[in-house]
């Protein structure tokens, strides 16, 4: 087994990738993951900048979705998958609604409509904002205060329910009135239930700090250490092998794998910014299936 000081020495190194944002460029997945948010960025920077509101809507979200990836690629890179695992849920979450969004005949009626569920959103963040402020001691009255409380009385009629018994407001918690797990239901791609099973169920853990992640750890390591032991005495491993085919290695395969894949469907839902070119597309998908699908690791 691995010394204290050679696991120390290791969660150092990871430490100061983390620190200086590097990123390594040895996995096929990872170099990808480069190309497809550069493509992407070239994307949607013009039509960020357009007046059409559909151009403009599907621009952000797709900038969205490069901050998540390029998120993920940070953090896997840095050796904290665990935490990646949230961002790729993230990403399926903004899929699965692009995905029900699409299906609208009007698409432009659908963007205003998660348009202004989220100016809502705003707002009612504010109040909440408001009222942790007002419990603390902070004075109440504001003229902002005055004025988020007239936007959610007085314009956010669509989004309201049926008042609490105490006559406390109620409202809905999405724009589609669906669950995640409704909307993955509801996708035309059959692999969206098993994805959220795996993203929602499987992953829940590290997303939530339960319990089972410090037992998750305690035997990745373990497992870890095992394979290293054994391929040791195999003379020309190289070490990014090593890596790979290991517990922690094949999780950041996964988890990387996914969260590219889940990108790459959630462009391909944005009508309204460049898409990649059919042989740029088979290709990424080709990589992630040649190290992700095919080594077991269930995405597809």
């Amino acid at each position: 087994m691995a010394t204290s000081d050679e696991r120390d020495a290791t969660d150092a190194s990871c430490a100061n990738r983390a620190s200086t944002g590097q990123v390594p460029k040895t996995h096929p997945i990872f170099e990808m993951a480069g190309e497809v948010i550069s493509a992407a960025g070239l994307a949607a920077e013009p039509a960020a900048e357009s007046a059409d509101h559909l151009v403009h809507f599907d621009a952000h979200v797709l900038k969205r979705g490069i901050k998540g990836l390029e998120a993920a690629r940070l953090l896997i890179g840095a050796g904290y998958w665990e935490y990646a695992t949230s961002v790729a849920r993230q990403l399926f979450e903004l899929l699965v609604n692009m995905e029900y969004l699409g299906s609208f005949a009007d698409r432009k009626k659908a963007c205003r409509i998660h348009s202004g569920f989220g100016l809502f959103q705003f707002f009612l963040a504010e109040s909440r904002r408001i009222e942790f402020e007002i419990g603390r001691g902070r004075p109440a009255g504001s003229s902002w205060e005055t004025s988020v409380k007239d936007f959610l009385d007085n314009h956010c009629a669509d989004f309201r329910l049926t008042p609490r018994p105490d006559g406390s407001a109620r409202w809905r918690t999405s724009w589609s009135g669906k669950t995640t797990r409704a909307l993955a239901e509801a996708s035309p791609d059959p692999m969206r239930v098993s994805q959220y099973e795996l993203l929602f169920s499987t992953w829940s853990e590290q997303t939530h700090a339960t319990p089972g992640v410090f037992v998750t750890d305690l035997f990745v390591r373990y497992e870890d250490e095992i394979i290293d032991e054994a391929l040791a005495e195999v003379d020309g491993v190289p070490p990014e092998v090593l890596r790979a085919i290991t517990g922690v290695g094949r999780r950041e395969v996964q988890t990387l794998s996914m969260t590219n894949l889940l990108f790459l469907q959630l462009w391909q839902q944005l009508p309204n910014v460049r898409q990649p070119s059919s042989d740029e597309f088979s290709r990424w998908q080709a990589t992630i299936k040649r190290h992700a699908a095919t080594k077991g690791l269930p995405i597809f």
